[in-house]
């Protein structure tokens, strides 16, 4: 009965990726219509990580990721999937920028580039504190089945989403601020977000594909319109209950109103961690291995990364 069920998750998990390669009613904006909550306020001191807040602040973070998933990526340690997905997801959103893009895509970009980095800085530091065994229980359970091999490709890049998303952007949008200075709500930006991760899917499938497990290419079949948009959909529900988390982390009137709030989100994104590592591909991991270490050999001296 357990390997039943985990060849059910399995299934589950693998089944919505097969959408990035096309996804035809591209993102739907439901999260529009759900508006934030009144009555919250700017916090007192809010989260800048960038000064100044301009594109250059995103172009130091791509760097910094560059230079975080290289290793992984020279050594086909699993990590590396989710650790490109996030890269390649980055470089979208800098695309987006007011110094590529007009007219401007964002209504407070200074904001969501304060985002952006605080959002970074909570995923470098769950690997450091990985390192010390000290990791939130999502990224624990993220890394520890990276590193022991008992996930595919497609499980490592929602593991790490989810514990990304689900865990660490509540706390990131609470710190840098759901509203501006003038009390106007951000939500609008956090919403414009999925038309992003709506552009760069497609090129997160094929760039994962190539270089890492020929699971996700198999994964790719022709599913229905509904399956098409299960990935991004999922993403993007995700994304919404992140949002409702962070009102719920400022709404918080007390340190251990907000502590309760924490560990609901810790507990939460754990219980999806387990669900998706549920299915147990150690038998897999040579294969995917080889198969990295093969199409890493078979990239022209000095390939592009």
């Amino acid at each position: 009965m357990r390997k039943l069920a985990a060849i059910l998750v399995a299934i589950a998990v693998a089944a919505p990726l097969s959408a990035w390669a096309d996804h035809p009613l591209g993102n739907i904006p439901w999260p529009d219509l759900l508006p934030p909550r009144p009555g919250v306020t700017p916090p007192a001191s809010p989260l800048q990580p960038c000064l100044p807040a301009e594109p250059s602040c995103v172009d130091g973070v791509i760097r910094q990721m560059i230079n975080a998933w290289t290793p992984l990526d020279d050594a086909c340690d699993h990590r590396a999937v989710f650790a490109l997905t996030y890269l390649i997801t980055t470089q979208g959103f800098r695309e987006y920028l007011s110094d590529r893009r007009e007219p401007a895509f964002f209504a407070d970009e200074a904001g969501i580039i304060q985002l952006d980095r605080a959002f970074a800085n909570l995923y470098f530091d769950a690997v450091e504190r990985y390192g010390n065994g000290i990791a939130p229980p999502a990224w624990r359970i993220a890394f520890d089945a990276a590193r022991e091999g008992r996930t595919n490709a497609v499980q490592d890049i929602f593991l790490g989403m989810n514990a990304h998303i689900q865990r660490d952007l509540p706390v990131a949008l609470a710190a840098v601020g759901i509203v501006d200075g003038n009390g106007v709500s951000r939500k609008p930006d956090h919403n414009r977000i999925n038309e992003i991760l709506s552009a760069v899917l497609d090129g997160i499938e094929d760039e994962l594909a190539a270089r890492y497990d020929p699971l996700i290419s198999l994964a790719d079949a022709k599913p229905s319109p509904a399956d098409e948009e299960g990935a991004l959909e999922m993403l993007k529900s995700w994304r919404e209950g992140a949002w409702r988390n962070a009102e719920r982390l400022t709404l918080a009137k007390t340190a251990a109103a907000r502590a309760k709030v924490m560990a609901q989100i810790e507990t939460v994104s754990a219980a999806w961690a387990r669900v998706i590592e549920a299915a147990d591909f150690s038998w897999y991991a040579r294969t995917r291995d080889a198969y990295c270490f093969q199409r890493k050999a078979s990239r022209p001296p000095g390939g592009t990364r």
